[in-house]
């Protein structure tokens, strides 16, 4: 068997579970959906049993296709094509690309995903995780999406402890001005700064809820690694990922229920990982935050020693 992992070159979290998977000897291709077709290579035919066979190939090495038993998908980057390509020529390249080498990985016999694309990318959106998250019983904070500034204004000045702003895709993105790396963390808002700029998308805002900790929790299958997170700056407390110079971790054991809630979550959302954000309130509530199909999780276990690499190669390993 071989696992296929695909992801882009600088994903150091994937690296510790390819040294896990190294450890055990079991072959691993990694690949990036970005050297396709530059420097990746398939080569795939029907055998008239259901079934694709041939090769993915690059510089490094060749995989038999149905030697692939598991894959480990976590950030490719978008396909690359040769510099100069006329603009309706790549567009048509693409998405053929995407239809006809993504289709192939859809189509391997029997593979175990973490995760499957198409259940990621459904599984980040927002407004789904809420309702699943909310419809399990999970205490989740008062929401509204919207781009009508009055609606914003009313429901922010209706927050009992102050109003928060959040993005719906939390990834970096390059500002056309200035060429920056750029990323949108949670702001405190209050009415008065909402403007009629709102009307140019969806915005989401929620009521502040207090907190006196927050909780990462990485599921995998049915196991759970959780790590309370305390965050000791006033910008880590509104936002931990502004400040990790600021915080403490601790492994911590969920209760019974709320740990039931996380399993059934992830699978209703068709995942196998999921990092899922929580907040613990005084009254000592978990709160529901938000799902991360593809959550980084290498800086929890170093902070914390949980075995999450090794849970990972555990289930990639299984036949």
């Amino acid at each position: 068997m071989t696992v296929l992992v695909i992801t882009e070159p600088a994903d150091v979290t994937c690296d510790l579970v390819i040294v896990e998977l190294n450890r055990r000897n079991v072959p691993v291709h990694r690949i990036d959906t970005a050297d396709f077709p530059t420097t990746l290579a398939v080569t795939a035919s029907l055998g008239g049993h259901g079934q694709w066979s041939g090769t993915i190939g690059d510089p490094y090495r060749t995989s038999p296709i149905e030697a692939i038993r598991s894959v480990y998908y976590r950030r490719p980057a978008a396909h690359r094509f040769p510099p100069g390509m006329d603009p309706h020529e790549q567009r048509w390249a693409e998405q053929e690309a995407r239809k006809g080498f993504g289709g192939l990985l859809q189509a391997l016999p029997d593979a175990r995903w973490m995760n499957d694309p198409h259940a990621m990318t459904s599984a980040d959106r927002k407004p789904r995780q809420l309702a699943v998250a909310e419809s399990l019983g999970m205490a989740v904070p008062a929401t509204l999406i919207t781009n009508d500034p009055a609606a914003a204004r009313a429901f922010v000045d209706a927050a009992p402890h102050g109003a928060i702003y959040k993005a719906m895709h939390a990834r970096p993105y390059i500002d056309r001005d200035s060429g920056q790396v750029m990323a949108l963390s949670t702001t405190p808002v209050t009415a008065d700064m909402i403007t009629d700029a709102v009307t140019g998308t969806a915005h989401l805002f929620q009521h502040w809820i207090p907190k006196s900790y927050e909780v990462r929790v990485n599921v995998i299958g049915d196991r759970l690694f959780a790590a309370r997170i305390d965050a000791h700056s006033p910008a880590a407390r509104i936002d931990w990922r502004t400040d990790y110079d600021s915080l403490t971790y601790e492994p911590i054991t969920l209760p019974n229920l709320v740990a039931e809630q996380l399993v059934t979550l992830t699978r209703r959302l068709g995942l196998v990982f999921a990092a899922i954000d929580l907040i613990v309130t005084p009254e000592h509530d978990h709160v529901f935050l938000e799902v991360n199909p593809g959550g980084q999780w290498a800086w929890i276990e170093h902070e914390t020693g949980l075995p999450i690499a090794s849970a990972i190669a555990d289930y990639l390993e299984k036949p």
